[in-house]
């Protein structure tokens, strides 16, 4: 079958020296190309992680013999929430609408994320036109999240602004062959937008992690001597926690910076290691300028990040208490899982709350400095429970978050579609 997915802010296999990390579409593609589908990836030639532009105009490149990336034209942004943004949404799907309709080889059926809602819609309206399926993959509960991030006072005013998209939500919902999305309650989201009944065809697919292969041993070497000359390796006498991600609005840091100050008074064997760069970066490294056992490292390779996993043993989750994470894991459990960490989860309540305590694979600290540092001083001197969580992690991976199960579940989720038409 041809497919097309639609999903214009992850990482794709061109990025960089192709040592970027995949994320949920490009690990879907990498799926259905494996199963011997053709395979286009409709994104943007603005990278949402550098801020920056792949290629000057539209450009299509191959990854492999029938799966290929087709770059559109973006507008660009500076700013993950901004006005700009907006505006590239906007443009993308109008450049999008122009692509698809010239293209003369039709897909099958067509996976669209959502958000962009924009683009979401467009890809529906596509589908209506031509007789295709159409599946909409709910990964972003845009625009409801969106009201965290400003006061209380600003949420009417932003509500009327939202009428345009919450219309274009609606349409794109109604109109879809089916709504798939990372848990319950985000397809009933969907569902809810689209003003009907749950049915066959609304799937819930959880947000997988693909474990890398082993690394070359010259890979290995010199990923270790990076972590090496950072001052940081296995050691059975400290317990390392880290921060895998971008470093915005979505997470907080604070209660993490002051949990360090409290290990540092009382001697505690634990560090904490934050990988990503990101618009808060520079904020949170003042913040913890006086500390010497928290060290930020900046934007790092997949290879940097396969080792880390190896020699870490916590992965922090410190998300802000918004709809968008209570009711979705997001990526980084799966990441933290498939390398044995046990997770450290900022909600006290949720989805991801509700499978660490299940699995007994983490521990929520409830936004607390106070009791993160508690929980890391027990763990430091207590190696067999920390072990046990960890274990009990890689467990739960191979259980929920591995991308070799989940996605090709999805992929014959989408070929069902396509059999039944045949």
């Amino acid at each position: 079958m041809k497919i097309w997915l639609i999903q214009r802010s992850e990482s794709t296999p061109h990025d960089g020296l192709g040592d970027a990390r995949i994320m949920r579409t490009g690990m879907i593609a990498k799926v259905l190309a494996e199963r011997g589908h053709t395979v286009i990836w409709w994104t943007s030639t603005f990278n949402h992680f550098k801020h920056c532009h792949r290629y000057k105009t539209d450009t299509r490149v191959e990854v492999s013999n029938n799966y290929h990336i087709q770059y559109v034209r973006g507008f660009g942004y500076q700013k993950n929430l901004s006005i700009s943004r907006i505006i590239d949404n906007i443009l993308m799907a109008r450049r999008f609408k122009l692509l698809a309709y010239k293209d003369t080889d039709k897909p099958d059926i067509i996976l669209a994320s959502v958000p962009t809602i924009e683009l979401a819609r467009e890809a529906v309206q596509y589908g209506l036109k031509f007789g295709i399926p159409v599946v909409l993959d709910i990964r972003d509960l845009w625009p409801d999240v969106i009201y965290d991030f400003f006061p209380t006072y600003l949420r009417s005013l932003l509500s009327l602004a939202f009428i345009p998209m919450v219309w274009q939500l609606k349409q794109a919902c109604s109109h879809a062959t089916g709504i798939v999305g990372l848990t319950d309650a985000f397809v009933d989201w969907g569902i809810a937008h689209a003003d009907r009944s749950r049915n066959t065809n609304d799937r819930v697919f959880r947000m997988g992690y693909w474990s890398e292969k082993e690394l070359t041993e010259k890979q290995e070497e010199f990923s270790y001597n990076f972590w090496q000359s950072q001052e940081i390796e296995k050691n059975d006498d400290c317990v390392l926690v880290i921060f895998l991600g971008t470093l915005g609005q979505s997470f907080d840091l604070i209660p993490i910076i002051e949990a360090a100050k409290i290990l540092q008074e009382k001697k505690s064997n634990a560090k904490f290691i934050i990988c990503g760069s990101g618009v808060k970066l520079t904020f949170w490294q003042n913040q913890a300028a006086n500390l010497s056992n928290i060290h930020f490292t900046g934007w790092i390779d997949k290879h940097e990040i396969i080792t880390l996993l190896k020699i870490a043993d916590i992965g922090l989750a410190p998300y802000i208490n918004s709809i968008n994470y209570v009711d979705t894991p997001g990526n980084k459990p799966g990441e933290y899982m498939s390398g044995g960490l046990a997770i450290a989860l900022s909600l006290e309540n949720g989805s991801l709350y509700d499978i660490i305590h299940e699995y007994e694979c983490g521990f929520s600290y409830h936004n607390s400095p106070e009791l993160l540092a508690y929980e890391l001083d027990q763990l430091s001197k207590n190696r067999e429970r920390l072990e046990t969580m960890k274990q009990n992690s890689i467990a739960t991976f191979k259980n929920l978050f591995d991308a070799k199960v989940v996605y090709n579940q999805l992929a014959e989720y989408l070929e069902s579609f396509v059999s039944s038409e045949n």
